[in-house]
Order: structure tokens, then C-alpha cells, then sequence
């Protein structure tokens, strides 16, 4: 998985990767909820990639210490472009 990349959940909902962040060996994403697959939308999740027998999945994450150290990336980042 790669920022800028969309992913459809099991669910059927497609989402948008804008930042990873490897946390403690993980690789977890900041995603938002693309509406029609196009669209952003105000909802996000922390969504944390595992490699499992040569498959990708996801699982979301709820720690808000991952979601806090996301967070702060994506401010970094945006700082950055300033």
C-alpha cells in the first residue's frame, strides 16, 4: 500500500491513504472516506497493514497513540509545505 493510492474495505466503502507512518516495525495510514470513490469526506480512520501469507490487509486501529502520531506527521508535513 502507498499513499495516494484508494482501498475498498470489506464493507464496501473506498478510501483514500494521504499519510503512512511506520510505528514499532507497523505500517499504519491516515485514510479518508472518498464519497462515490472520488470525493473526500470528513470521516477518517488509522488503518494499520498486515502482510499475511504473500496478502495485504487492513485492520483499523483504534489506539489513539497511533492516531496521535499520525496526527502530528500530517501536521509536520503540512508545516513543511508552508
Amino acid at each position: 500500500m502507498k499513499v495516494d493510492e484508494k482501498i475498498t474495505l470489506s464493507n464496501g466503502d473506498v478510501y483514500g491513504l494521504l499519510l503512512d507512518s511506520k510505528i514499532d516495525n507497523d505500517n499504519y495510514f491516515l485514510a479518508v472516506l472518498l464519497k462515490d470513490g472520488e470525493e473526500p469526506t470528513d470521516k477518517f480512520k488509522v488503518l494499520k497493514e498486515i502482510n499475511r501469507n504473500g496478502e495485504t490487509f487492513v485492520s483499523e486501529e483504534k489506539d489513539p497513540l497511533i492516531l496521535q502520531n499520525l496526527l502530528e506527521d500530517y501536521y509536520d508535513q503540512a508545516e513543511d509545505l508552508d
